[in-house]
C-alpha cells in the first residue's frame, strides 16, 4: 500500500513538473538516471578493492616439540586464540592450558591452505614441563602425531588505506547476527522502500530544533549508499542524494542483495594501519571466533559498534561496549527477535574480548623482499585489488629471534666501543642477518637493518660489500676438487704448507698478502690455515692451485665470473649476504644446490593456488667435496677463529666462518648446523673502519641467534659419505694414530688416500690436549686467534 502511494506522490509531482517547469524536471530526470547508472555500475562490477594478504609459514607441531622453544603462547596470541579456564573450551580460537595438570586443549582455527582447507579440530596436547608427550583428541583419545598451527598474517598488498574485509555471502552469518544488525540500525529494513519516512522526519525534527545536524535517520540501504558513494559529511544536500540512490538501488536489487553487501562493507575498527570492515572480520579480531560461533551477546556487541566503532571497541572501551550492547539486546527483545530467556542469559554475560597483544608480527624487510619479487610478476592492480592470498617461508618466531639477535648485540657493540656511536641515524652501525633451511631453501628470518622505519634499505640483498675471509672456503674447495679429480696435486685437510710472507707475480704486477697483525706459524696443515685464517697460506694454496680453478668453483657456488686477480682469493670483490648464504648453503646441503626462496603459494580469491613454489636441486658439488668442506668449517668453530661459538654455549654439531676484510670495514660471519643456515654482516653504510673483526662483531649476533632458533630442532650430526673416512693421524709422520701415538690431529680422506699404516710409538713425544689434540706447544707455533 505505501509502495503504491509513494508511487502515485512521485507521479502527481512529476506531472507538476512537467507542465510547470519542465526544464527542472528534464534536469531531475537526467540526475536521476545518473545517480542510477552510477548505482548499477557499483553493484554490477567490483563493488571493493581487495587487498593481497600475505602470510607466514604455518607450524608444524608434534610430540616431543617444546612450547618455549617454538614461541607456542606468543604464536597463539598473534594469531587472536583466547585463553579460557580448564573444560570450557568450546568453539574455534579457544585455548585452555592446565600447567598442574600438564594438559592444553586447544580448539584450532578453520583454515583455508593452499590445496585443502582446514575445518579445524581440537586438540589436546599432554605435557611434561613444556615438551609435548603425546596429542590426542580429547573426546575419543584417538592418538594425534601432528598438526599445523595456521600461518600468520603479516602484511597487505593495498593502495591508500588497508582495509582488510573477507567477503561472505548472507548465508554465511547466523540469523542471529542478522537480526542484531537490524535491531541495532535499521529494525524497519524490511519494510521501507530505502527511505524510511517516519524515521527520517523525526530525526529532522531533532536537527531542526537543536539548531545543527545530530541525529542519524538512515536506514541502512541509505548507509551503504553513502559509504559506496558518498562522504561522512553530514548536510541536507547529501541526505537527498543519498536518499534517491537508496530509492534507486531497492527498485534495482533484492532486499537479500543490498543487506549481503552491507554487513560485508561496514567499517567495524581499526588493527594498527588494517582498518577492519566487515561482520566476518570483526568477529575474528574482537572475539577469536567465526561468525558461526559467536553468542547472542558477542553479536550484539559487533552490532553495537556499527555507528562508532572505535569508541565502542570491547578491547578499548569495554564499559561503553556492554551499555550498547544491552541497548541492542534489549531492541532485539522489543522487536521479537529473541525470547525473554535469550535476552536474559545475553545480557548477563560477562564482556570476553580476546586479550590485548602488543608484539606485533610484521617482517618489513621480508615483506620488501616478497613485494618486489611478486611486482615482477603481477600488475599494481591485481596486487592491491584482487584479494590473493600469499603464503611465504616465513617463521614469526625465528624473524623475532633474529631481529633480537642483531638489535641486543648492536647494543652490546656500541656499550663496549663507545667509537662505534654516532648522533645521526642514517650514520648509526649496521647489521643484518638471513636465515634459511639449506636442504629446502625456505627463507625463515630476514633482518635487513636495525631500523626499519630509518631505513628500508635492505642489506641482506641491497648491499654489496667485501665478503673477506668468509670467500678462503672457495680456494680449499678447489683444492680438494683437485684431489678427487685425481690430479697431480693431492690436497687434504692434513696437507702441509708453508705460512710465511709471500708474494704472488702474475703478468707485470704482483701482490703481497699479510696475516692477521702480520703473525706467521711455519709449516700449517690446511685445516690449520682455515682454521686460524691465514691470509698467506690461502694465497700459497691458491697459487698451487691456480687462479682459474678457483674462479671457476666461484661460479658454481653463485659467484659468478670474477676478474682473474689473485686479491679476490681473500675476499677481494663485493657480494651481498643473500649470495654469501646461497654459496654456505651449497656446503650445508651435502653439494646441492637449492636455490633460496620466500613464496610457497599465490591463491586467489576463490581458493585457486595460481601459483605454487617448484622445488628444483642441482648437484654443484659432490657430497665427498662438500663434506669435506663441512669438516673444516667445523675446524672453525671447534678450534680456530670461531671458537667463541662454542665458550658462547652453543654445542651442537656446527660450521662456519669469520669474516673481516683487510680495511676492517666489514664483519661477517657464516655458518651453519646440518638444517638451518644463518649469515650476519656489521659495519657502516659509509664504508667506515669499523675496527673490529668478524668473531668480536658479527659472531656474537649469529651465536645468540642459532642458540635460540635451533633449540626447537633435533640435534643432528653432519652424514660423512661412505668413499670418505673420518681418521686421527699423526701430525708429524702422517700415519695412523694408534693408541700409544703421542699426539693426533683429525683428518678427512677419501678411502684410497686415506693412512694405513700406524705410527710407532714414540715415548719422547709431546703432550696431548683433553680433545686428542696435540698441545699448541708441540704444534709448530700454533697459536689460536679467535679475532678473524
Amino acid at each position: 500500500m505505501f509502495k503504491r502511494i509513494l508511487k502515485i506522490a512521485l507521479l502527481v509531482i512529476g506531472a507538476t513538473f512537467l507542465f510547470a517547469i519542465p526544464p527542472t524536471l528534464y534536469i531531475f530526470i537526467s540526475y536521476y538516471h545518473q545517480l542510477e547508472a552510477e548505482v548499477v555500475a557499483r553493484f554490477s562490477g567490483q563493488r571493493w578493492n581487495i587487498p593481497s594478504r600475505i602470510y607466514s609459514d604455518s607450524l608444524l607441531v608434534y610430540p616431543g616439540s617444546s612450547l618455549s622453544d617454538v614461541g607456542f603462547f606468543q604464536r597463539l596470541a598473534r594469531l587472536n586464540y583466547h585463553r579460557v579456564d580448564a573444560g570450557q573450551v568450546a568453539t574455534r580460537g579457544e585455548y585452555s592450558y592446565d600447567k598442574a595438570r600438564g594438559q592444553l586443549v586447544l580448539f584450532l582455527h578453520s583454515f583455508a591452505y593452499p590445496y585443502r582447507n582446514e575445518s579445524g579440530e581440537i586438540v589436546q596436547l599432554n605435557l611434561k614441563g613444556e615438551s609435548i608427550v603425546s596429542m590426542e583428541d580429547p573426546a575419543t583419545h584417538r592418538p594425534i602425531y601432528s598438526f599445523e598451527l595456521e600461518p600468520e598474517l603479516i602484511s597487505g598488498i593495498f593502495q591508500g588505506d588497508w582495509q582488510q574485509r573477507r567477503l561472505v555471502r548472507l548465508s554465511q552469518i547466523p540469523p542471529a547476527m542478522i537480526d542484531a544488525i537490524l535491531a541495532a540500525e535499521d529494525h524497519r529494513f524490511y519494510e521501507h522502500h530505502g527511505i524510511d519516512i517516519v524515521r527520517t522526519i523525526k530525526a529532522a525534527w531533532i536537527d531542526f530544533t537543536s539548531g545543527h545536524t545530530r541525529q542519524g535517520g538512515s536506514t541502512l540501504t541509505q548507509q551503504l549508499m553513502k559509504n559506496f558513494f558518498l562522504t561522512p559529511q553530514r548536510s541536507y544536500k547529501r541526505k537527498i542524494k543519498e536518499a534517491l540512490m537508496a530509492y534507486i538501488a531497492e527498485q534495482r536489487y533484492s532486499k537479500d542483495e543490498i543487506l549481503e553487501n552491507y554487513i560485508n562493507d561496514i567499517y567495524l575498527g581499526q588493527r594498527g594501519q588494517e582498518g577492519i570492515y566487515g561482520v566476518w572480520e570483526a568477529s575474528e579480531f574482537y572475539f577469536s571466533k567465526e561468525p558461526r560461533d559467536l553468542t547472542i551477546g558477542e553479536m550484539a556487541t559487533i552490532a553495537g559498534m556499527i555507528s562508532s566503532p572505535n569508541r565502542l571497541s570491547p578491547l578499548k572501551h569495554p564499559e561503553a561496549a556492554r551499555q550498547r550492547r544491552d541497548e541492542v539486546l534489549a531492541s532485539m527483545l522489543q522487536d521479537g527477535y529473541i525470547s525473554k530467556a535469550a535476552y536474559d542469559v545475553a545480557v548477563a554475560e560477562l564482556m570476553h574480548p580476546r586479550e590485548v597483544y602488543t608484539e606485533n608480527n610484521d617482517a618489513p624487510y621480508f615483506v620488501d623482499y616478497v613485494k618486489k619479487e611478486l611486482s615482477e610478476r603481477y600488475p599494481p592492480s591485481v596486487l592491491s585489488a584482487e584479494g590473493l592470498r600469499i603464503f611465504t617461508t616465513l617463521d614469526v618466531h625465528t624473524e623475532k629471534l633474529a631481529e633480537h639477535a642483531i638489535e641486543h648485540n648492536l647494543s652490546e657493540l656500541e656499550a663496549k666501543h663507545p667509537k662505534l656511536l654516532r648522533r645521526e641515524e642514517k650514520d648509526k652501525l649496521e647489521s643484518c642477518l638471513i636465515s634459511l633451511e639449506p636442504q629446502s631453501g625456505k627463507i625463515r628470518a630476514m633482518v635487513g637493518g636495525r631500523d626499519y622505519q630509518q631505513s628500508q634499505f635492505n642489506r641482506v640483498v641491497q648491499s654489496k660489500r667485501q665478503p673477506g675471509s668468509v670467500f678462503k672456503p672457495v680456494t680449499y674447495l678447489a683444492a680438494f676438487q683437485e684431489t678427487l679429480d685425481g690430479g697431480p696435486q693431492k690436497f687434504l685437510p692434513t696437507t702441509y704448507i708453508e705460512d710465511a710472507p709471500f708474494t704472488w707475480e702474475y703478468g707485470d704486477m704482483s701482490w703481497t698478502p699479510n696475516n692477521y697483525k702480520d703473525r706467521y706459524f711455519g709449516h700449517v696443515t690446511l685445516e690449520m690455515a682455515l682454521e686460524e685464517s691465514l691470509n698467506s697460506a690461502t694465497a700459497r694454496l691458491a697459487n698451487d692451485v691456480g687462479l682459474d680453478r678457483i674462479r671457476a668453483m666461484a661460479a658454481k657456488l653463485g659467484f659468478g665470473d670474477l676478474p682473474a686477480y689473485p686479491s679476490i682469493i681473500l675476499g677481494g670483490i663485493e657480494v651481498s649476504p643473500i649470495q654469501v648464504a646461497q654459496a654456505y648453503a651449497i656446503i650445508a646441503n651435502d653439494g646441492l644446490q637449492v636455490h633460496p626462496y620466500a613464496i610457497t603459494a599465490v591463491v586467489d580469491e576463490n581458493g585457486k593456488v595460481i601459483e605454487g613454489h617448484e622445488f628444483t636441486a642441482e648437484q654443484v658439488l659432490s657430497p665427498e667435496l662438500a663434506y669435506m668442506m663441512q669438516f673444516m668449517l667445523e675446524q672453525v668453530i671447534n678450534h680456530g677463529t670461531g671458537a667463541a661459538v662454542r665458550t658462547m654455549g652453543f654445542t651442537r654439531p656446527a660450521a662456519g666462518k669469520t669474516g673481516t676484510t683487510n680495511d676492517e670495514k666489514d664483519a661477517w660471519f657464516a655458518g651453519f648446523t646440518p638444517d638451518l643456515l644463518t649469515v650476519v654482516w656489521t659495519g657502516f653504510d659509509q664504508k667506515e673502519v669499523l675496527g673490529l673483526t668478524g668473531a668480536q662483531a658479527s659472531l656474537p649476533a649469529w651465536t645468540n641467534f642459532m642458540k635460540a632458533a635451533t633449540a626447537s630442532r633435533p640435534p643432528i650430526d653432519f652424514t660423512i659419505p661412505p668413499s670418505l673416512v673420518d681418521e686421527r693421524i699423526d701430525p708429524l709422520t702422517g700415519d695412523k694414530a694408534g693408541p700409544n701415538c703421542p699426539m693426533s690431529i683429525e683428518g678427512v680422506f677419501p678411502v684410497a688416500l686415506a693412512p694405513t699404516t700406524v705410527c710407532p710409538e714414540n715415548k719422547a713425544g709431546g703432550a696431548v690436549t683433553e680433545d686428542g689434540h696435540a698441545a699448541t706447544s708441540d704444534l709448530p707455533d700454533a697459536i689460536v686467534d679467535p679475532n678473524d
